[in-house]
C-alpha cells in the first residue's frame, strides 16, 4: 500500500466510522427504525432514512498557509520532534536508535582529528559491524539513486541510511445531514410525535456536543518493508535492553492504529449557498445539520540510502 492508498483507506474508514456513529445516536434514542445512508439511495425508497452528505472535501485553511516540511529523524531531530508531537514514537526511537548506531558502531570516514569523529558515507561492507554487516550483503547494487549498496572494482560499500517523515496534509470533510424523502411528511395532528426530521437531527445535533469523538482502526502508514530487518540488525548491534525494547517496538510496525477523530460543528450555510446546495441535488428545502470531520492523513516514514553523513557526536549526547 502507498501513500495515496493509505489517504484512500483511512478517508473510507473514517466515512464508514461516521455513520456508525449516527446509527449508534438513533437507536440509543429508540429512532433504530431509521436507515443512515452514506449516499442518497435509489428514488422511490420508502423507509424513513437520513443521509450523511459529504459535499465539500478540501485541505484545512490552515494547511494552505503553511508549508510542508520532509523532517529527519537521525541527530537530534528525533528529540525536537517528540516535543513538537505528530510523529508515532516508535519511528522516533527507532531514528534515534540507528543515530546511536551509526556514531557509534559505524566506520570512521578518516583517522585525523577532523575525519575520525564522522561516520564513512561510503565504508566498505565487510567493516561493518555484525548484523548490519549481514543486511547489506542481501542487497543487490541496481545502480540506481535507491541502491543500498555501491560496488567499486570488486569491493562493496554502504550507503548510510537515511530515514526522514513525509508530514501529513490536513484534511476537512464537511457534511449535510439530509432527512431522506421517505421521512417527510405531515406531522401527527394530534401532536403525539413529531416530523422524523426533528427527531433525528434533534439527536444527531445533541451527538455532536455529547458524543463529538470516533474512535476507529486504521492501517498501519505505509513505510518500505526492508527497515524491519535493518532494525533488528540495529538492535543486535546495541544490544542490551534498549535492543529488547526495539524489537519489541519493530513487531508492531504492521499492527493497526487505533485514533480518535473529533466532529466539528460545520460553519453555517448562508441562504443562498444553502438554497443553491439544495438545488445542486434536486432536493427540496428542508431540514438539515452540517457538521465536519478534520484528519490528518499521509503522514509516513522515508527510509532510505543517504548520500552524505550528517551525523555526528555531539548531535546526541
Amino acid at each position: 500500500m502507498n501513500t495515496l492508498e493509505h489517504i484512500s483507506t483511512v478517508s473510507t474508514i473514517v466515512h464508514e466510522g461516521l455513520e456508525n456513529w449516527a446509527r449508534t445516536l438513533l437507536r440509543d434514542a429508540g429512532i433504530e427504525t431509521t436507515e443512515v445512508y452514506g449516499s442518497f439511495p435509489p428514488e422511490g425508497t420508502i423507509a424513513s432514512h437520513i443521509v450523511l452528505f459529504p459535499y465539500r472535501v478540501g485541505p484545512a485553511e490552515a494547511q494552505l498557509s503553511s508549508a510542508t516540511r520532509i523532517e529527519s529523524l537521525l541527530g537530534t531531530r528525533a528529540k525536537n520532534l517528540a516535543r513538537e508531537g505528530g510523529i508515532p514514537s516508535i519511528w522516533l526511537d527507532i531514528g534515534t536508535a540507528i543515530t546511536e548506531m551509526i556514531v557509534d558502531h559505524f566506520p570512521r570516514r578518516g583517522k585525523s582529528a577532523r575525519d575520525r569523529n564522522v561516520p564513512h558515507p561510503i565504508p566498505p561492507v565487510s567493516s561493518l559491524p555484525d548484523g548490519i554487516r549481514e543486511w547489506y550483503e542481501k542487497q543487490e547494487d541496481d545502480g540506481t539513486e535507491n541502491s543500498w549498496v555501491t560496488t567499486k572494482g570488486d569491493k562493496s560499500n554502504a550507503r548510510l541510511p537515511s530515514l526522514a517523515w513525509q508530514p501529513p496534509v490536513t484534511i476537512r470533510m464537511q457534511y449535510l445531514v439530509v432527512v431522506g424523502e421517505g421521512a417527510r411528511g405531515t406531522a401527527d395532528r394530534s401532536g403525539a410525535s413529531a416530523p422524523i426530521a426533528v427527531q433525528t437531527l434533534s439527536v444527531l445535533a445533541a451527538g455532536l456536543q455529547m458524543r463529538r469523538q470516533l474512535t476507529v482502526q486504521i492501517p498501519p502508514a505505509p513505510f518500505d518493508r526492508k527497515i524491519i530487518p535493518f532494525v533488528k540488525g540495529v538492535a543486535g548491534v546495541l544490544g542490551g535492553e534498549k535492543a529488547d525494547e526495539l524489537k519489541a517496538g519493530v513487531q508492531s510496525l504492521s499492527r493497526k492504529a487505533t485514533v480518535t477523530v473529533t466532529l466539528l460543528p460545520g460553519s453555517n450555510l448562508t441562504n443562498a449557498d444553502f438554497t443553491g446546495l439544495m438545488q445542486a441535488m434536486q432536493r427540496p428545502l428542508q431540514p438539515t445539520l452540517h457538521l465536519g470531520v478534520q484528519m490528518a492523513l499521509g503522514g509516513a516514514p522515508i527510509f532510505a540510502p543517504g548520500i552524505n553523513a550528517e551525523v555526528v557526536p555531539h548531535q546526541i549526547r
